[in-house]
């Protein structure tokens, strides 16, 4: 068994190059498939997207599937839906604004590996109490597998005052403030991340297809993303060999994006290559994969019990002439209006503290389970 995410590669330095970047895979889904083509930038540029490409599928038998740039974005979607068949391979063939061509080496899809289990344990890493999510799949016996993970993770932010009125600005010369009835939901918000770090598993001896309790993710107890409900949904990516190989390459970076800056490590070989010129340097891998999908859902007390959960600053300050200028940050949004002194004065709390949106949405997911 051969399970690793973070393992590092050596690569040796090279001068920053104007190299064509292909990110495609093809999932055995009946969907709408991407391919992506961009430029590698420098550090202190922004991402550039390689716009006006001609871009197409093509499989052994003649069959031809056209990908459209959506917009200038450099992300090519196919113009029919459509899945990968077992019996075929594939090729994808792009050809720039400029005329330059390229392809990729004809692939196929692997052998399927269902994800079997994924939990959410209460574990303890270099003496911090946490949660890891660990995942389990099993894939055709007697067949080596080679697997990539991605994850969605989603939680509830349940903000840590609840008032249910609001002081807004009415007039600005002269300054004035009005503290009115709340007109939308503030206390209870939702926020969802895509990992973008590369997960790689691979079961490459003694003939057992299987990854058991393949640790995705550790968050710590005292992380806000567990403070009140989580969910997260992983999916797995049975693929080839070479593509595994590419992708525990990468691991060398923190996510894919550094892939693409001057500090690029030595050049990582994938399967696109130009037909023009040998010699010139493609970067990149395209696939096709089959995939499985699995979600759980898990409160703080399901794991932690009682123990302790993280808490906000949230500390309730009184305006006064010589601290907080109400009228400012109210204005400026730093501070909400959350109650008021015995004598009616009125007292704030950063926004944070009391509306929820600003660090999510509150409009409820529809996968989402209570």
């Amino acid at each position: 068994m051969n399970i690793t995410c973070t393992e590092p590669f050596e690569f040796e330095p090279e001068d920053f190059e104007n190299i064509l970047v292909v990110e495609g895979n093809i999932t055995d889904e009946f969907s709408t498939k991407e391919i992506t083509l961009s430029r590698t930038f420098d550090s202190d540029e922004t991402q550039r997207p390689e716009n006006g490409a001609q871009v197409t599928v093509e499989d052994d038998i003649g069959n031809v599937f056209n990908f459209q740039e959506q917009g200038t974005t450099g992300k090519y979607l196919s113009q029919i839906d459509f899945e990968p068949l077992p019996d075929r391979t594939y090729i994808l063939r792009i050809t720039t604004s400029s005329g330059n061509s390229y392809s990729s080496a004809a692939v196929s899809l692997p052998p399927k590996a269902e994800i079997q289990d994924l939990k959410a344990v209460k574990t303890t890493q270099d003496g911090v109490e946490g949660v890891s999510i660990l995942v389990s799949s099993q894939g055709v016996d007697g067949m080596s597998g080679f697997y990539r993970y991605t994850y969605e993770e989603t939680y509830r932010i349940v903000s840590f005052f609840n008032p249910t009125k609001e002081l807004v600005v009415v007039s600005e010369d002269p300054p004035e403030l009005e503290l009115v009835d709340k007109t939308r939901e503030e206390r209870i918000c939702y926020k969802t991340v895509a990992s973008n770090a590369v997960f790689t598993a691979n079961s490459d001896s003694f003939g057992a297809n299987s990854v058991d309790n393949f640790q995705l993710r550790f968050i710590e107890r005292l992380d806000r993303i567990v403070t009140s409900r989580y969910s997260i949904l992983v999916r797995q990516f049975s693929q080839s060999r070479e593509a595994n190989t590419f992708y525990e390459n990468l691991k060398e970076f923190s996510s894919l994006e550094n892939l693409f800056s001057q500090t690029q490590p030595g050049f990582i070989t994938g399967n696109v290559s130009s037909d023009d010129n040998p010699n010139e340097k493609v970067l990149g891998f395209f696939e096709t994969t089959r995939v499985s999908s699995r979600r759980i859902f898990f409160s703080f007390s399901d794991i932690f019990g009682n123990g302790v959960r993280f808490l906000p600053d949230c500390e309730i300050i009184e305006p006064s002439p010589t601290g907080i200028d109400l009228f400012r940050v109210i204005k400026n949004g730093t501070f909400k209006y959350v109650s008021e002194t015995v004598g009616g004065a009125p007292l704030v709390a950063p926004t944070a503290c009391s509306d929820c949106t600003v660090l999510g949405s509150n409009i409820v997911p529809l996968f989402w389970e209570d």
